[in-house]
């Protein structure tokens, strides 16, 4: 499991599941890099109530597309 966000990329399973909530790859790739331009994030241990990136992803993801379909 990787630990830096830096060395870090979504698992197909992980994508998969952000596509079933309705993200398309525009979206998923907009918001890894927006995720990934993040410098206070580093090492997921420092992230409260997360113990991998794919779970912090697939969150972030979902609560970003819900915004972007309320706008």
């Amino acid at each position: 499991m990787c630990k830096l966000l830096s060395e870090w990329r979504p698992s197909k399973a992980c994508i998969d599941l952000i596509k079933l909530n309705g993200l398309d790859d525009r979206q998923i790739d907009a918001a890894l890099s927006y995720l990934k331009s993040q410098n206070e994030l580093d090492n997921i241990d420092d992230i409260e109530g997360y113990d991998n990136w794919n779970s912090l992803f697939i969150m972030f993801c979902i609560k970003t597309g819900n915004t972007d379909t309320k706008a």
